[in-house]
Formats: C-alpha cells, sequence, structure tokens
C-alpha cells in the first residue's frame, strides 16, 4: 500500500527542502553522535530514510531500487555494528567505508539531474545545498580512511570515533576557507584536500549556471518564442544571437525585479 502523504501535501512540495535541513541537523548534531554511538545510530536511520524518500524527486527509480537502496542497506548494518559493537575490532569501523560509496551514489544522482531545468528556483537552490552538503561528508569520509591507512595524515592525531572532526576539516576545506587548525601533512591526503577545494569551487560555478538558466527559464514565459527554445534546447548560448537572448532575459528580469521593488 502506498503511502500517499509522501505524493501530496507539504511534504511532496518541500520534500527536497527538508531533506537539505534534515542534513544540515544531522551535521550540527555529528559531535553528539561520536560521543553517543547508539544516538549516531538512530540519527543515521532517520536521515538515511529521509534521503531515500527525497532522492526519488531527483534520481531515476531504477538507480534509486538497484544501487542506492542496497548502498544504504550495506551502510546501515555498519552503523548498527559501530554503535553496538567494540570500536576496537575492524568490523565496528566499516561505517565510513560504506558511507562514501553510499555518499558517491547520491551525488552521481544528483550530477545527473542537473542536466534538466528545475521550473522551481526555491528547489534548484535546495538540490544544490544538498549536493554540497554530501559532497562535503563523503570528503570526510576519505579523510577518514586515509587517517586510518597513512601515517601522520594531519598535524594533530585525530581518534578514529571522532568523525565530526574530519567533517570540520572537510567543509573548511571545499569551502576554501581553511582556518588551518587541522592542516593535512601526508602528501596523499594534501592531494585529496587540493581536488577537494577544486571541487567546491566548480560546484558552485555549476550551481550558479543552474540556477541562472531556471530563473531565466521563468522569466522566458512572458515571450513565448524564447520559452519555446528553451524548453527544447535549441537556445544555443554560444552563438551571439543566444547571447543576445541571454542577456534579454536577464535583463528582463532584472526589470521585473526592479518594478516589483518600486510598488512594494
Amino acid at each position: 500500500m502506498k503511502m500517499k502523504w509522501l505524493h501530496s501535501g507539504f511534504f511532496a512540495h518541500h520534500r527536497i527542502e527538508i531533506l537539505m535541513w534534515a542534513l544540515i541537523v544531522e551535521m550540527l548534531a555529528s559531535p553528539l553522535a561520536d560521543s553517543h554511538p547508539r544516538i549516531g545510530a538512530l540519527l543515521g536511520f532517520v536521515v538515511l530514510l529521509m534521503v531515500l524518500v527525497g532522492i526519488r524527486e531527483i534520481a531515476k527509480r531504477t538507480f534509486v531500487e538497484n544501487t542506492l537502496i542496497p548502498m544504504a542497506v550495506i551502510w546501515m548494518i555498519t552503523r548498527i555494528m559501530e554503535a553496538f559493537g567494540d570500536r576496537s575490532k575492524v568490523y565496528a569501523n566499516l561505517s565510513p567505508v560504506a558511507g562514501v560509496v553510499f555518499s558517491c551514489a547520491i551525488v552521481w544522482a544528483i550530477f545527473n539531474h542537473f542536466h534538466s531545468r528545475s521550473r522551481n528556483l526555491r528547489t534548484a537552490i535546495a538540490e544544490a545545498a544538498f549536493g554540497y552538503l554530501v559532497v562535503a561528508t563523503a570528503f570526510s569520509q576519505v579523510y577518514w580512511i586515509l587517517n586510518r591507512l597513512v601515517d601522520h595524515a594531519f598535524n594533530q592525531v585525530i581518534p578514529l570515533t571522532e568523525h565530526a572532526t574530519f567533517l570540520y576539516f572537510s567543509m573548511v576545506t571545499i569551502t576554501s576557507v581553511g582556518y588551518g587548525g587541522i592542516a593535512p601533512l601526508n602528501p596523499y591526503v594534501r592531494m585529496v584536500a587540493a581536488l577537494e577545494s577544486m571541487c567546491g569551487i566548480f560546484f558552485v560555478a555549476v550551481v550558479v549556471a543552474r540556477v541562472v538558466s531556471s530563473y531565466g527559464l521563468k522569466t522566458a514565459r512572458h515571450d513565448p518564442s524564447l520559452a519555446q527554445e528553451a524548453e527544447s534546447g535549441r537556445l544555443d548560448l554560444s552563438s551571439e544571437g543566444g547571447y543576445t537572448a541571454t542577456l534579454d532575459i536577464v535583463s528582463a528580469s532584472a526589470d521585473e525585479g526592479s518594478a516589483r521593488a518600486m510598488k512594494g
């Protein structure tokens, strides 16, 4: 029996935004999850369910059923073993390995969805923010693996149980903030950190282009010819005419925004 509340009402219209905020809350609670593994397993289970429900809006159904769900089950099993097992054993420290595979699958689904234009600007921004957080999470799990495999990965000893510390380092790296409290020493870790910084810059560029495209498509509805070209993908931005049409769309958007501001 299908749950109708997943396909109608508030959740159906705001599932991506809810998913984004759920992931933010889970990240903020990650220090608590490190000190209380069972609470962390419960939070992970809740976020996992929301991810599987929300990702159906982005990924294809076959990809979700054949790839994401099996990976999610494996990741949840490793989280349970981490919460209730002996952390000195190898079997209780497999969740980051399963997590990085699961995160990469989600990132793959998000990037496959980026080729389509979203009619809702709010949804496009929420999808981008969710993808940005997932990328940071994936890199944090890679740092955990490297910290276990290589010697002197960072300038300080980070216990394997402190997943929040690796997440913190990943987030300041992907945003190119780099406070310097934690610095990579091992050459392999340095290369991964540099790659993450480049991914962060590239991701922002892609998101800005997609948001502008979504807003331009909404504005182009006032011009039937531009709207038809935008819908069919025949609006060539590389040509002078396509570039001029894009400028017209942006200009019309700015004029419309100014008019609304003056009326307000």
